[in-house]
């Protein structure tokens, strides 16, 4: 019986690696290279006929990007009709970077596009979501559009940046449907397209630059953050990366880059249940550019500096904590995070807690540190007419010395 079975699942076998072959259809999932198309930025915009979309894509490397557009009831149609592109072209999504909404689409078709990226299998959980601020989606991306910089390559080097230099951070769809479904709102970043200086012939007529934060509600339009409140989420969120901060001391500013920022959490309750919260906010700094005479040496100078720092850091936390609670929306998660940090006692307030949130509480106090000033406190000698000495010489020296 053994014997008999081995050609049968020979010949069986040979079935299946000769269907491999591209003139046979027995897979009905094969794609030729040739005719792919990867997409890694999708716009949507709204439309009279309901919404329009547009995809970009770029075949290889140093190939001009493409773009293509259809108008649908609904994202779901409008992106099935653009797979089956032109040419004989086909689209293929699962490799789309960013999601850009523009402004006026964002009320009636937020919740749809999240629905279609969660249902569809092509699309990644893990895709940016960008919010267009005050024009399309469609514009900036075909401003950012030239020969030798892509859209996409555009968008990504703006991802790669963003919280380095505190202005803002990439969410993913994952991230803004949980947090609408947990907390009701979510945060996601915006751009706008600005006037590109044409360094080259072959580059965009518009840069994209960050324009804060959105704070995102189910079937309202979304509410833009201002700069500082952008950074003062950042920091309470623990999305700090870094940030270039002037800061006025005496007679001198001094330029600072902040590169370590968090915060720490403490609720206090009491007899009526939950008191407040109590925000502890720790920084680190380096001074990178004065302008003045200020001394950095002298202990005085850098308490005033450290000083300094520390109230920016309290006016950047407290317009974020303000603005959440003047919109009556918890999008920095506070709830969340007092119910991680004190779960049984949160119980008690959980169901009231839309009440509580506008007039809870909060203390936020700084703690921040000058870590390293570079040559500014001891900039670099004149050798005056002294040759400088190699570190080999120095060390023979000391050698011979000895």
């Amino acid at each position: 019986m053994r014997r008999a079975a081995i050609p049968a699942l020979a010949g069986a076998l040979a079935v299946l690696l000769t269907a491999c072959s591209p003139g046979l259809t027995i897979f009905s999932n094969y794609r030729s290279l040739e005719n792919l198309e990867l997409v890694r930025t999708v716009t949507a915009d709204t439309a009279r006929e309901g919404v329009h979309v547009t995809i970009c894509s770029t075949a290889g490397e140093k190939s001009d990007a493409r773009m293509y557009g259809r108008v649908g009831p609904s994202i779901g149609v409008a992106l099935g009709e653009l797979i089956h592109l032109p040419l004989g072209r086909e689209a293929i999504l699962s490799h789309t970077e960013n999601l850009l909404i523009g402004e006026a689409y964002v009320k009636e078709g937020l919740a749809q596009c999240l629905d279609y990226m969660e249902r569809f299998s092509e699309m990644r959980l893990d895709t940016g979501i960008l919010i267009v601020r005050g024009g399309t989606a469609k514009d900036l991306v075909e401003g950012l559009t030239g020969g030798e910089t892509p859209a996409p390559d555009a968008i990504a080097g703006l991802g790669r940046i963003a919280a380095r230099i505190g202005r803002g951070y990439f969410f993913t769809c994952r991230q803004i449907a949980a947090s609408l479904a947990e907390n009701g709102c979510a945060l996601a970043m915006s751009v706008r397209g600005e006037k590109a200086d044409k360094l080259f012939e072959d580059r965009g007529e518009l840069d994209i630059e960050p324009a804060g934060f959105a704070v995102l509600r189910p079937g309202e339009d979304p509410v833009f953050l201002s700069d500082e409140e952008t950074w003062g989420a950042l920091m309470l969120l623990g999305l700090f990366r870094s940030r270039n901060v002037d800061l006025p001391v005496g007679d001198t500013v001094l330029t600072v880059s902040v590169d370590k920022a968090g915060a720490s959490y403490t609720p206090r309750f009491d007899g009526q249940g939950l008191a407040g919260v109590d925000i502890a906010l720790t920084a680190q700094a380096n001074v990178i550019c004065m302008e003045g005479d200020g001394d950095l040496k002298d202990p005085a100078y850098r308490e005033k500096a450290e000083k300094a720092l520390e109230e920016a850091l309290r006016q950047a936390a407290g317009a974020a904590l303000d603005r959440s609670r003047v919109l009556q929306v918890d999008f920095l998660d506070l709830a969340g995070i007092v119910r991680r940090k004190a779960p049984l006692k949160f119980e008690g307030v959980a169901d009231k807690w839309g009440e509580i949130f506008p007039e809870l509480p909060l203390t936020v106090t700084v703690k921040a540190e000058l870590t390293r000033t570079f040559d500014i406190v001891d900039p670099p000698a004149v050798s005056k007419g002294e040759e400088a000495k190699s570190p080999w010489e120095k060390l023979t020296d000391s050698l011979r010395d000895s």
